[in-house]
């Protein structure tokens, strides 16, 4: 810079030479004096040119200040109480532009030879409870950048042009916190910020008009963002259920018989990725699909991608469900006991140290002495689908027939998540959940010696359905660039199924025969995460994901004398490693590019999934998305007519019989946004091919061990 351009103000002074040695000794006498004028600088500027501020400094605290003369005018709004001289100075430039260096006892303001690069990171909390906010939008709107919250609340925002904006962080039920940012002051610290939940009530007793958030569009292509806040309000059947509310979602439908499966954009329920904290579940119902297995108490935020999948999700070819678990309250405890026409449960939330938080529900099924007509209703739904209910339903007592049918059913489920905040930049993660369902069923005919060559027939059957999961999730926010996430997980499903027959003959009680069907599936998953944002305009994300498949099924029937057993035994690895780059070359424009590469065991093959999505900011309110990709699957659920109790719901690995299903998705979409009002049009289509079905298969391992699953493309 020029000294053309620069001005240079100090104090001038017309008092002779006597006085001015004088005044030189009296300060050189009181030192202290000196420092206490220069320490007491206090001022406060409303909007006024740079250069009245900067005089103001000069003539009345006796300051040399240079700047260039073209920056006059820049409006000026500061105040500083009792300020040393560098922090005035650091006071006025907080907000503009400008860069200042000392040499000696002159201060120098310019314009930055370089763009400025800062950067924020920090945290969003619930102010009420401070539990993290996953999930939540963090924006900067002067500059149109921003991020989104990860699983543990931490966010970071870099390339930051300008010293001094405004954050917006807003999530679905929550007021919007807008946060003042200083640079470089805030640059240094890890901040958590805390939004506060909407209050739906007014001080009327009435509450009128008050708008209930439920669910948001996210940054990706058919990515839906769904809180469970809310749903307690939506019409439900006895019983809170998130998977039942996804189903009022456009893409998504009911399942048969009302049942809370999930039919998204033309697949099953087995092609579905459900996550909770990262861990794949499996069972995810109770009552043969009638109630949800994950209990909406538990749940902080639903992700739910039915369009692009990012490259970090893979092994299932229909969609992606996200389940974040809620971190409960770390400030107080709170406990709470609920009770409906299905089931009743305890929540209980105990803070540790201000740092963490234990939360756990458990829910357990109505018992006999309550259960509601509609709680029977569906309980013979459940149970009653097989032949021994034609013939009850034939008894003629004419013929001296009659049946008695006494069927029981339960479930109950158990969940606890600790959470655990080791220092502000890292936390840590215990979740667990365990489920039962148990069904007796227990028979007695009289008078069908026609059909059971018997006159007095009894059966007895229990089919029981195990659940145990555990995830061990750790966040490292290393800092504004990197963070890392590692995970474990082991989860465990088991269904069993025994009957037994026996009849009357010249009052002495036969045993006709028994079923034992058991089958468990075993999924051990590791996962690493790492996501960079230190190139301008990308985000670059890559992991790894390893896990191992134990599938294992035993039969054994006896008919008399005679008793046959049969068993067999799956293992698999699956090993996994992506990589994505979400890219925004302007302010209107995001596009996300992936691969994933997994080999898996069974097959000895390698397989690829590349991936692509577009986002165009069309005008503020208007926004065209495109996406496609390709998914592969390796694990498949015995679905049919002819399966048994036993075999019902079972998981089977693709082996060199049994092939991996593949799925292309292409997704097009646009929203629109008008008040209070969304109007979303979504085009799609699925290239599904080697599609398993298992329709003429009556026990697994039939399946298994011939090469009859049907492979047709769809």
């Amino acid at each position: 810079m020029s000294l053309n351009s620069m001005v240079i103000y100090a104090r001038s002074s017309e008092l002779n030479p006597l006085f001015n040695f004088l005044l030189a000794g009296l300060i050189y006498l009181s030192p202290a004096f000196a420092v206490n004028q220069k320490d007491s600088i206090s001022f406060q500027f409303n909007d006024i040119p740079l250069r009245t501020g900067l005089k103001i400094l000069i003539d009345d605290y006796r300051m040399v200040i240079a700047f260039p003369d073209n920056i006059g005018d820049i409006p000026l709004t500061a105040e500083c109480e009792s300020c040393s001289q560098k922090d005035a100075i650091i006071s006025i430039l907080s907000r503009l532009n400008l860069i200042w260096k000392l040499s000696g006892n002159q201060y120098t303001i310019f314009n930055p030879t370089e763009p400025f690069r800062f950067s924020v990171s920090g945290r969003a909390m619930d102010k009420t409870t401070g539990e993290p906010i996953p999930f939540a939008n963090v924006f900067i709107p002067e500059l149109m950048v921003g991020d989104i919250s990860r699983q543990d609340g931490s966010f970071s925002i870099s390339n930051i042009s300008v010293k001094s904006c405004t954050l917006n962080i807003s999530y679905i039920g929550y007021e919007i916190k807008k946060t003042v940012l200083l640079f470089p002051k805030d640059e240094k610290n890890f901040m958590e910020i805390f939004i506060a939940p909407k209050v739906l009530s007014t001080e009327t007793v009435s509450i009128t008009g008050a708008t209930r958030e439920f669910m948001d569009r996210s940054n990706s292509p058919g990515q839906i963002s769904f809180s469970p806040r809310h749903i307690s309000t939506l019409p439900n059947l006895g019983e809170v259920d998130i998977f039942r509310s996804l189903q009022m979602l456009p893409g998504i439908q009911l399942g048969i018989g009302g049942s809370s499966g999930l039919y998204i954009r033309g697949g099953t329920p087995d092609q579905n990725l459900i996550l909770l904290d990262g861990m794949p579940i499996y069972q995810t119902d109770h009552l043969f699909g009638f109630v949800s297995g994950v209990n909406a108490n538990s749940i902080k935020d639903v992700q739910v991608y039915k369009g692009g999948m990012p490259s970090r999700y893979g092994g299932r070819i229909s969609s992606v469900i996200e389940l974040t678990s809620r971190n409960g309250n770390s400030l107080s405890p709170h406990g709470s006991v609920y009770g409906n026409l299905m089931s009743q449960g305890l929540t209980g939330e105990l803070p540790i140290l201000s740092r963490g938080n234990w939360i756990f529900n458990i829910r357990s099924s109505t018992t006999s002495s309550f259960q509601t007509e509609l709680y029977r209703s569906i309980q013979d739904y459940v149970t009653g689908d097989d032949n021994f209910n034609l013939i009850g339903e034939s008894a003629n007592s004419e013929k001296n027939q009659k049946s008695i049918y006494l069927p029981q059913f339960s479930y109950f489920d158990f969940t606890n998540h600790f959470s655990y905040m080791a220092t502000p930049n890292h936390r840590f993660t215990f979740t667990n959940t365990t489920g039962r369902d148990s069904i007796q069923e227990n028979r007695e005919f009289y008078g069908f010696s026609n059909f059971l060559l018997f006159d007095s027939f009894y059966t007895e059957g229990i089919t029981e359905l195990k659940n145990n999961g555990s995830a061990f999730n750790l966040s490292s926010h290393w800092n504004h660039e990197s963070n890392t996430q590692f995970s474990f997980s082991n989860y465990t499903y088991e269904s069993a199924y025994d009957s037994k027959s026996s009849a009357e003959k010249n009052t002495e009680l036969l045993s006709l025969g028994s079923i034992h069907e058991k089958n468990s599936l075993e999924d051990k998953s590791l996962k690493l995460h790492h996501r960079y944002k230190g190139s301008e305009n990308h985000i670059i994300e890559s992991g790894i994901d390893e896990t191992f498949y134990h599938v294992q099924f035993n039969n054994r029937k006896t008919d008399g004398l005679d008793s046959n057993e049969s068993f067999i035994e799956q293992k698999g690895f699956l090993h996994s490693f992506y990589l994505q780059d979400q890219w925004t070359p302007s302010r209107n424009w995001t596009i996300q590019t992936g691969l994933r590469m997994s080999y898996y065991s069974e097959r000895m093959g390698f397989y690829t999934s590349p991936r692509i999505s577009v986002i165009n900011k069309m005008l503020s309110n208007i926004t065209l998305e495109a996406s496609m990709g390709k998914q592969v699957q390796f694990i498949h659920q015995l679905v049919g007519d002819k399966t048994t109790r036993g075999t019902q719901g079972m998981w089977v690995l693709s082996t060199d019989n049994i092939p991996n299903t593949a799925s292309v998705n292409t997704h097009f979409g646009l929203n629109w946004d008008f008040g209070d009002y969304s109007l979303n049009n979504e085009f799609y289509h699925r290239n599904m091919i080697d599609l398993v079905k298992f329709g003429e298969s009556t026990i697994p391992i039939v399946a298994m061990n011939k090469k009859d699953a049907s492979e047709s493309p769809l």
